[in-house]
């Protein structure tokens, strides 16, 4: 039978049991139930579960997989979920009823007073809710009673727990140790690393995790059967254990193994016994194929025998779940990872086929690479999708199989379901709705362990008893057993986040069945039965959340989940809108919501109606335009969870979240303009997670004493406004020490009042406020006292590892961090009050050896008085180790530092100096040190860098009086591999004369920048190098043993030219900016490689260089591949090696070619452009001969060609339409253009633009017949008259015409019908038209954009936009004329509608009784660039009506006294008094 199913109504039946009696068993629900009659209700629902219970048992074991069993099992969970909403609401209405008193109103307090006195001893609300849910309830117990009576028709039978005498016991999956190795694939390298463990000669425990199906038993048959393993063993044992372990079954498999023997005894311990005999000094390999077992204590048992084997003995471990195997396994767990797409299709092919290849049937190649995608790696699917095609080469049946979901396959065909079944089986009850639940996410969606865990909490699926661990740290160790057991996965993307496999997403699709669904677009697929049975419910967010789209929430009265995905908004920022309209009907007719996840979304304000979802526990605003919050929402009693992380507008909290006590997570993230929070938010003792306090001003918001109780808090809190705090008692009651929950904290004054903080007070609440021993992380900002508390340095702070101290100006002296064990990243910045860094920064009384033992991460920034840094030590210890883990140290903007860098910093890896112009000292001693950036800086501190051994990179910028680089430190420099110097004014040349080059033999990348005097990289010689007539010291043998391979010089306006010889023979990257008495480069030759006789220059760029008029000569260029020439006024041709010529041996490898500004080039070398060429950009060359057909000549590469001011260019090369791989071509600026080639363009083409082309007068013919063209942009031609008559692309999917001003042929001439792949439309300038679209202009209705602007004609949009069903963008702009939109509406699909400057549309659009309603459903809609969305129910208005209704409520009530027993008492009239304040109420 559908056990499936079975299994979900038994953990849902089971759960609500557990629900009601928890409840019953609490004295205020008691009371209350039987207070409203419904106590008698509840106990007979207490004793039906029962039964109903045992019934379900029956139905469980039972073998009828009958429809009508099927559906009084569908039936049962829903009635399950119903009966769980009516208590779930009960239990509300005790909790609101206790908070505000239930002789009063179910209102808040601001509105109570409109009541009459009259009326102050009655409760409309609490009547209608006890009349509505006793007739809910009454209902409830029938459906329990009729899933009774049906146990005879389904032939179920209470037995007592003992089950059916004919139930056949679950089938123990079975396995040898055999494998058909031809028959396997994409195993080699998984093989051969468990091969290694096995062979290693150690003694241990190998396991081997997956999800089930990837081939873990495979896996251990190949390694089991390789001929090296047989030899190395003399003894091999295989076992399939499966879900049973039975120690004393699995003892004995292994000793009838051994010895060919059937055994029987059951006496385990005569059969350890012997299985120690047997194993006793041999070496031995045991495989224990698919194990289940969690129970160490059972493993113990079994292993015991095992110790008496050889050295080297080992036991082979397969299995599902990674607890499992972390008891056994004494070597890393092997996760098994899924099989490549070409070793699954291999595997695919060869069960379909029988066959390696599709050779015999390339027609079914296609469908098969499709069907091998779906499998997602996962062997066990494509083998049992290939053995459904044997033998069938018919494509239907391929295609057939293909539209198939896996689970559509009859079990007995198929062996995906049962192997991913019995996974789901093993699961305990609280982990089975926990999984079925994740259905609701889509294939590959990559989810938050975080998110996911505060959602199961909202839905109730976590199982808390009284006294244990809080909710969210048991939710996480459900998740972890989740990902333990394969179910969930990292994603390769990020280690924070997780997927699950598709074959698992569709577990959990078929496991939830009608409760989950997850959908893209709409619910036009989905039958009604299935929507009205929904109760979790996501789907992907779109751009425009239009009404349409959400036209089934009428029937999803029973929906508890409403959640847009992604989750997580935080990379796009609130750039979604939902109408107005989805947002009342959600909040009006899901009525038992528990999670509403509205992140993401453009939504200035909740309606007031949220406070009538009781039911809510999961509230997330998160990144959304939110302002306020409704007051309402401090009556959403049961909300657990509020994020409104990233809400940068929300400016205020309602004050009635007091009211939310069962409020654990209020995320405030990223919410600059909250700078208050409410009174009475201290009641929210509850809370676990609040990132961020603030401090109020004044006594209306909540003070920092808030904080007092909520001693649960956890993870990151920041207490900003900290300025405000009056009393320093208040600070003391923060009792942020009894947090120990923190672990991150943030404390912070404003900057705004730095000048006129009390010093003496700021220190006492400083001091008020030390954290918890647990503290991991502490920032202290605009703090104003002049020393800092004691606790800051405490060494019992053991577990802080980061702190940031940041412009705490006022303080004199930094605290003893020193003594900090465990710090790790220490950062300071801004502390203008520090002038000296001495022994109170280590800890004065603190033996120099145990001071910033972990430190790693160094940084003081923005020290502006700070003049000297005291060594910890004098005499011979000086050199000993100061900061002996120090990876990176930065001193930047310390400008009066004078006194040195601690001497010897062993671990350093990167220094950072950067604007300390007087920083000097002594030789440092940096032997780890790998990058050091020097920045404005004293050249003479150069000079202390010594053993610099192991440096990498060197960046030397903005060095005053720097001639040349200090040879005391170029001579250690034997590792160095970058060099960069910028900005250094008086730098001549990079090292002195004399210097031995071979010391720096390493270097490979060279920058010099903004160097105004720099001549030579030698001293005194002329050129980028000499003429190296020194042998001794600098010879060309030296030069030679550089391997410069990139060379960048840039604003260099001394440089005048490359002498004939040097050291770029491994050069690949040369580029040269703005270096203007530049006048030519070296000769090619001088750059040939010794070894391979080429020039190995692959990308060169100039810029900028207006004395150069020629480059060199030769047909070297063989390997460049790409060369950008631009702004050379004077440069007069270009190189000759660049060219393809008839008589080369060598093919050319330039793939790029950009000329840009050289009006001095008048035309190409002789030749063709190469075969390999791509790109080609030509701009603003304006004597540069037009580009020839021989030029373009069989160029079958090039995909992009740009042509922006190519004044010669008259026509185009007709070869354009041979240029087969061509798919983007822009011409801008093109003056002489008149026509493009009769042949027409290539077919290959996606991209067209055409940009100011004054005389050009046709497009080019035959533009129906470009089938890839997607994208046409035709600008500011004023020659065009008509568009081709032929029309254009049908494929085009954005056409763009702006500013033709006498392209008057009206548009219905342009055949727009025809293009029926149109997405965006955009028209600008022209043509003239009264109304848009006109009666005989007919848009494709594909269209989901159309921007139209400039139409001074323009009277009307017309009605004919209601065709264009796709409609998603409609911008009008610059229309003066525009005075009407079409009164039938706008397309149902508009998302966005943009109007800007049409001054008549908008006179219109304030008469909101004619306009407003015909686009109130627009969710986003923008008026001259400010949003104006118009709500349909405004919060004042909702308010009048519910005070009307309830005053209604009050008069019907008093006239049906008699009827109803009701005793409520008026002074002097009360039937008038009610009645005058009514009219009141409806005046007002």
């Amino acid at each position: 039978m559908d056990a499936l199913t079975s299994s979900l109504a038994d953990v849902m039946v089971s759960t609500l049991f557990d629900f009601i009696s928890d409840r019953l068993s609490a004295s205020e629900f008691l009371n209350f139930a039987r207070k409203e009659q419904f106590l008698s209700q509840l106990n007979m629902w207490k004793n039906l579960l029962p039964k109903i219970n045992a019934l379900l048992h029956d139905a469980l074991q039972s073998h009828n997989a009958s429809h009508a069993l099927k559906l009084w099992l569908s039936d049962l969970r829903h009635l399950a979920y119903d009966a769980e909403d009516i208590i779930d609401e009960i239990d509300t209405e005790v909790q609101r009823r206790r908070l505000l008193g239930h002789t009063q109103f179910g209102t808040t307090s601001k509105v109570r007073f409109l009541f009459p006195p009259c009326c102050a001893g009655f409760n409309s609300s609490g009547i209608k809710f006890s009349g509505r849910l006793g007739a809910e309830m009454k209902a409830i117990t029938a459906r329990f009673q009729l899933i009774l009576e049906q146990k005879n028709i389904l032939n179920l039978v209470d037995r007592g727990g003992q089950g059916r005498l004919d139930t056949k016991k679950e089938r123990l999956r079975s396995s040898s140790s055999l494998v058909d190795e031809s028959r396997v694939f994409g195993r080699e390298q998984d093989k051969q690393v468990i091969l290694e463990w096995l062979m290693d000669g150690k003694t241990g425990v190998i396991s081997i995790v997956a999800m089930g199906g990837v081939g873990k038993t495979t896996l251990a048959q190949l390694v089991y059967n390789d001929g090296r393993i047989e030899n190395l063993f003399e003894l091999r044992v295989w076992v399939c254990v499966s879900t049973e372990f039975d120690v004393i079954r699995v003892t004995r498999t292994l000793l009838q193994a051994l010895t060919l023997d059937s055994l029987n005894s059951k006496d385990f311990n005569s059969l350890q016994v012997k299985l120690k005999e047997m194993l006793s000094g041999k070496k031995f390999l045991i495989v224990l194929d698919d194990v289940w077992n969690e129970n160490y204590g059972q493993w113990e048992d079994l292993r015991t025998p095992f110790v008496a084997g050889a050295p080297g003995s080992k036991v082979l471990v397969t299995t599902r779940n990674e607890r499992v195997a972390r008891i056994m396994t004494t070597y890393p767990v092997y996760h098994l990872p899924v099989l490549s797409n070409n070793a699954c299709f291999s595997l695919f092919v060869t069960h379909a086929l029988g066959a390696s290849n599709f050779d015999e049937h390339s027609n079914l190649k296609g469908i098969g690479e499709e069907i091998v995608r779906k499998c997602k790696g996962v062997p066990l699917a494509a083998k049992t999708l290939g053995g459904l095609l044997r033998g069938r080469v018919n494509s239907d049946e391929w295609e057939d199989l293909l539209r198939s979901e896996m689970w559509d396959i009859p079990e007995e065909r198929s062996g995906i379901l049962p192997a991913l079944m019995l996974s789901y089986h093993h699961l305990p009850s609280h982990l089975k709705r926990c999984f079925a639940y994740c259905a609701m996410f889509p294939e590959d969606y990559e989810f938050d362990k975080n998110d996911l865990v505060l959602l199961w909490m909202a839905e109730g699926f976590i199982q808390q008893a009284k006294g244990e661990k809080q909710m969210q740290d048991i939710g996480l160790e459900y998740f972890n057993d989740l990902v333990s057991m394969s179910f969930f996965q990292h994603s390769s993307s990020s280690k924070n986040l997780f997927v699950m496999h598709d074959l698992i997403n569709h577990l959990a699709q078929f496991v939830a069945g009608e409760i989950c669904l997850h959908f893209k677009d709409t619910f036009e697929d989905k039958p009604h039965t299935l929507i009205a049975k929904l109760r979790h419910l996501s789907f992907t967010r779109h751009q425009y959340e239009i009404s349409k789209r959400f036209e089934a929430l009428d029937r999803m009265q029973c929906l508890r989940t409403f959640i847009a995905l992604p989750i997580d908004t935080s990379s796009r920022a609130a750039c979604h809108y939902i109408s107005k309209n989805v947002l009342q009907k959600l909040l009006a007719n899901l009525r038992f919501l528990r999670v509403l996840c509205l992140s993401g979304y453009c939504i200035d304000e909740i309606p007031y109606s949220i406070g009538h979802l009781k039911h809510l526990r999961y509230l997330n605003l998160s990144h959304s335009t939110i302002k306020q919050l409704p007051e309402s929402v401090g009556s959403l009693f049961n909300l657990q969870t509020l994020l409104l992380r990233g809400c940068r507008e929300l400016a205020k909290l309602p004050q009635g979240i007091e009211n939310l006590i069962n409020l654990l997570v209020l995320d405030l993230t990223d919410t600059e303009k909250l700078v208050e929070m409410p009174l009475q938010i201290g009641k929210l003792i509850k809370l676990q997670v609040l990132p961020k306090f603030c401090v109020g001003k004044d006594s209306q918001f909540g003070n920092i004493s808030e904080l007092k109780d909520l001693l649960h808090l956890k993870g990151e809190l920041s207490i900003t406004g900290l300025e405000n705090v009056v009393n320093v008692q208040d600070a003391r009651d923060a009792n942020l020490m009894d947090k120990h929950g923190i672990d991150g904290l943030c404390l912070k004054w404003s900057s705004e009042f730095l000048d006129h903080q009390k010093e003496e007070g700021e220190m006492l609440v400083l001091d008020m406020l030390k954290p918890n021993k647990n503290l991991k992380e502490l920032t202290i900002s605009f703090y104003g006292g002049k020393r800092f508390p004691s606790w800051l340095g405490d060494p019992s702070f053991t577990n802080i590892v980061r702190m940031s101290l940041n412009n705490c100006s006022k303080s004199m002296s930094l605290p003893s961090l020193g003594r900090l064990p465990s710090l790790k990243k220490l950062f300071i910045r801004g502390m203008n009050g520090v002038k000296e860094v001495g022994l109170e920064f280590y800890g004065d009384d603190l033996p120099y050896t145990e001071r910033f033992l972990s430190l790693e991460i160094l940084w003081f920034q923005n020290m502006l008085e700070w003049e000297h840094w005291s060594s910890t030590h004098k005499g011979d210890e000086d050199l000993a180790d100061e900061f002996p883990s120090l990876h990176e140290l930065m001193i930047k903007d310390c400008l009066k530092l004078t006194g040195g860098l601690p001497r010897c910093l062993p671990s350093l890896v990167k220094l950072i100096i950067s604007h300390c112009p007087k920083l000097e000292g002594s030789l440092v001693s940096l032997p780890s040190l790998c990058e050091l950036n020097i920045e404005d800086c004293n050249k003479e501190q150069l000079k202390n860098f010594v053993h610099l051994t192991s440096l990498i990179t060197l960046r030397i910028r903005s060095i005053r009086d720097l001639a040349c680089l200090p040879q005391e430190m170029l001579e250690s420099l034997g590792a160095l591999q970058t060099l960069d110097v910028s900005n250094c004014t008086e730098l001549t040349s990079l090292w002195q004369k004399g210097t031995r080059l071979k010391n720096i033999v390493s270097l490979e990348h060279l920058k010099i920048k903004g160097c105004s005097k720099f001549v030579s990289l030698i001293e005194n010689e002329q050129g980028l190098y000499s003429s190296l007539e020194d042998n001794e010291l600098i010879n060309y043998g030296n030069l030679e043993k550089l391997t410069l391979k990139s060379l960048q010089i840039e604003s260099c306006p001394k440089l005048v030219s490359f002498p004939e010889t040097g050291c770029l023979s491994t050069l690949r990257h040369l580029k040269l900016k703005d270096c203007v008495a530049l006048k030519n480069l070296p000769d090619w030759k001088m750059m040939l490689n010794c070894r391979t006789s080429d020039c190995l220059l692959e990308d060169l760029e100039i810029e900028k260089c207006p004395s150069l008029t020629c480059l060199p000569g030769g047909n070297m260029l063989t390997r460049l591949q790409r060369l950008k020439i631009r702004n050379c006024t004077n440069l007069q041709s270009l190189p000759e090696g660049i060219m393809q010529k008839n008589n080369d041996t060598h093919m050319r490898d330039l793939k790029s070619l950009e000329i840009d500004n050289c009006p001095s080039l008048m035309c190409f070398p002789e030749g063709i452009l190469p075969f390999s060429l791509k790109t080609l950009k030509i701009c603003d060359c304006s004597k540069l001969e037009p580009l020839s057909e021989w030029l373009l000549h069989n160029n079958a590469s090039l995909e992009y060609i740009y042509m922006r001011s190519y004044t010669t260019l008259r026509s185009l090369p007709e070869c354009l339409y041979s240029l087969t791989h061509l798919t983007e071509l822009t011409i801008s600026s093109c003056p002489a253009l008149t026509s493009f080639p009769e042949a027409g363009l290539s077919p290959t083409l996606k991209t067209l633009e055409i940009y100011s082309c004054a005389n050009l007068k046709s497009l080019p013919e035959r533009m129906q017949n470009l089938a890839s063209l997607h994208y046409l942009t035709v600008c500011d031609c004023p020659c065009l008259v008509s568009f081709p008559r032929g029309g254009l692309s049908p494929q085009l999917l954005v056409l763009e015409v702006w500013d033709c001003i006498n392209l008057k042929e009206p548009m219905s001439e342009w055949n727009l019908h025809s293009l029926v792949s149109l997405k965006e439309l955009i028209i600008v300038g022209a043509p003239d038209t009264a109304s848009f679209p006109d009666e005989k202009c007919l848009l494709p209705t594909t269209l989901t954009s159309i921007l139209i602007s400039g139409l001074n004609s323009l009277e009307s949009l017309s009605a004919e936009l209601l065709n264009l069903t796709s409609l998603e963008e409609l911008e009008v702009k610059d229309c003066p004329k525009l005075r009407e939109l079409p009164t039938e509406g706008m397309p149902a699909k508009l998302g966005k509608l943009c109007i800007r400057n049409c001054r008549l549309l908008q006179q219109c659009l304030k008469n909101k009784e004619a306009y407003w309603p015909l686009i109130a459903h627009i969710p986003c809609i923008e008026i001259d660039g400010i949003s104006s969305c118009f709500q349909l129910c405004s919060d004042k208005l909702l308010l009048d009506y519910l005070f009307i209704s309830l005053l209604l409520d009050y008069l019907i009530l008093v006239v049906m006294d008699s009827a109803l027993h009701w005793q409520i008492k008026f002074k002097d009239d009360p039937a008038l008094n009610c009645c005058k304040w009514a009219v009141f109420c409806i005046k007002w």
